[in-house]
């Protein structure tokens, strides 16, 4: 999986690609209805001590440090 690592340990500003989520399957839903699911690429915007702000799209979802340590994600080719 490309070295994936949980959304709460990633750093901020980086393009990042979802490889897995490791949620309960309610969450798993309400996380795709907010349009992050497995490889959909966001843009971490802030992280602070595993509360997070992603960038989808031209939107801006807020996760808690639980939710955010079930999302597994990779750095996505954008980082060059």
């Amino acid at each position: 999986m490309h070295n994936s690592q949980p959304l709460s340990d990633a750093r901020e500003h980086a393009h990042l690609t979802i490889t897995a989520i490791t949620a309960d399957k309610k969450t798993q839903c309400r996380l795709m209805g907010l349009g992050l699911g497995v490889g959909k690429e966001v843009e971490l915007l802030r992280n602070r001590h595993g509360d997070v702000v992603v960038k989808n799209s031209n939107s801006r979802i807020s996760l808690g440090l639980g939710v955010a340590s079930q999302i597994l994600a990779c750095r996505s080719a954008r980082n060059g």
